[in-house]
């Protein structure tokens, strides 16, 4: 995986070649929208007037006018395109892509402005944003990546990794040569490092010892020293997930020092923030022209309020034992982008099967637009459903992790990895894995152990088989 800076496709040879290969008729998700004629034409004569307003020329005025007049909700995605933007696309596109939009006469397949640019319009707007310095709040969250294949992009997602000091895992790194890397065989890092995008489980708060104190009462409390931090990129990590119950584990002095950490180590994170709107926004990753949203949120603690929840004002997690804010953040995610993928801390410790509060927040998620949802929480595995047609891995438990000096016994583990093709199609993979003798290594295909946890996680499933190659298929 490699960061790049924007690309961007321009000149007319181009556009007429991408034109000529056929505009992909893809079926696009549905948009909420306003469906009340008369709503929907006042929209279009204010946008009509704003492209009035600008300075181009007549052709491209009469483009812009005849794209807003023909097309429909979903060719728009849900956005309501200016004059301003017409003006920015005819600078960095040119006039004559601008001109085979509007000729082509499709107005309700939103790939038609990929195949013109190589870029979706949720990223062309993403783009447009970030150029003209508008929303900052938003483009600041979003990077771009350099997919290694162009059919597809990989996200993958583990569970639970644990840094803290005193616990045998940690000791174990400390003893070797290259720390956390050592942590893992080669073929499992060399899965992390390849990965178009690594989301990790930051089951721990970063805080200097005895700069803050443990909450009174928790039974386990989890802070590594600060310089751990950077260990993560060594396993290709691109994003860490906040949304649990031990990143507050050193009160708010413990936590304010965990953002302070990641932030110093340029790591980014979701699911916690120092007010409610930090810890509801997602991260977005632009690859293969287009974008996805990836977010967070934690159902625990369901009895206890060791873990705060962030508020308007105050510093902490997003919560969703209620989903509302939850519902709120990926509704406003899948105004921005092509593919949501949420990611929940949820169920029961130590249970293999998932619980029908899992199930009920899944379908809230899935009904407020998510296209993938990550569960953890459990230490153990669950295994995958399809909800309405959406991949639900309810835990993929513990990855690397202890919670005691003793030695960590063995445990079953495995990745999820989201491919996403270049029409926004969704296609889970799980590959199972083992933690061992303090490392965790990807089990072969044809492993006895592999084979138990392929057959274990299927058996519970209502709707999934899992293959042999990964793939995550129906039954």
């Amino acid at each position: 995986m490699k960061i790049v800076k924007i690309k961007r496709m321009a000149g007319l040879a181009l556009v007429l070649a991408i034109c000529l290969s056929g505009c992909g008729m893809t079926q696009a998700k549905d948009v909420p929208g306003d469906n009340k004629t008369n709503r929907v034409n006042n929209v279009k004569a204010e946008q009509i007037k704003t492209v009035k307003s600008q300075s181009f020329d007549k052709e491209t005025k009469d483009a812009a006018i005849k794209i807003l007049s023909k097309g429909t909700n979903r060719f728009f995605c849900g956005h309501r395109l200016t004059g301003a933007f017409f003006s920015w696309f005819e600078e960095v596109y040119g006039k004559d892509t601008l001109k085979i939009i509007a000729s082509n006469g499709i107005f309700d397949d939103p790939y038609i402005w990929k195949n013109m640019t190589g870029r979706t319009i949720h990223t062309l707007v993403m783009d447009y944003l970030r150029d003209k310095g508008i929303q900052k709040d938003l483009t600041r969250s979003v990077t771009e990546v350099e997919a290694e294949k162009s059919s597809y992009a990989t996200f993958l997602f583990c569970g639970d990794l644990n840094l803290a000091e005193n616990i045998s895992t940690t000791a174990y790194i400390d003893r070797q040569p290259n720390h956390l890397a050592n942590g893992f065989r080669q073929e499992l890092i060399h899965k992390m490092r390849a990965a178009d995008y690594f989301v990790v489980n930051n089951e721990f708060s970063y805080g200097r010892e005895g700069a803050a104190a443990p909450l009174k009462g928790k039974a386990f409390t989890f802070r590594a020293d600060p310089k751990r931090a950077k260990l993560l990129k060594g396993i290709g990590t691109d994003l860490v997930s906040l949304a649990n119950n031990h990143v507050y584990d050193y009160g708010k002095k413990g936590f304010l020092s965990t953002l302070s950490a990641l932030k110093k180590a340029k790591m980014p994170y979701i699911g916690a923030g120092k007010n409610l709107k930090e810890a509801k926004g997602a991260r977005y990753v632009i690859v293969n022209g287009q974008t996805v949203a990836i977010l967070a949120a934690t159902q625990i603690e369901r009895s206890y309020h060791y873990t705060k929840a962030a508020t308007k004002n105050s510093p902490g997690v997003l919560k969703c034992l209620n989903p509302t804010e939850y519902v709120k953040a990926i509704r406003a995610a899948r105004r921005n982008a092509d593919v949501v993928l949420c990611i929940c801390h949820w169920g029961t410790e130590g249970c293999k099967d998932y619980g029908i509060d899992q199930e009920n927040l899944a379908r809230a998620f899935v009904k407020a637009g998510a296209d993938a949802v990550i569960g953890g929480h459990t230490h153990c595995l669950q295994t995958v459903e399809y909800v309405n047609r959406v991949p639900v891995y309810y835990s993929l438990g513990n990855y690397y992790f202890s919670s005691t000096t003793n030695r960590q016994k063995a445990f079953d583990s495995g990745l999820a990895e989201i491919r996403i093709t270049g029409k926004g199609k969704v296609v889970p993979y799980f590959y199972p894995c083992r933690f061992s003798d303090n490392v965790t290594r990807l089990l072969k295909d044809n492993s006895p152990q592999a084979k138990k946890i392929r057959q274990d996680l299927t058996n519970r499933s209502q709707t999934v088989v899992l293959m042999k190659n990964g793939k995550v298929s129906t039954k």
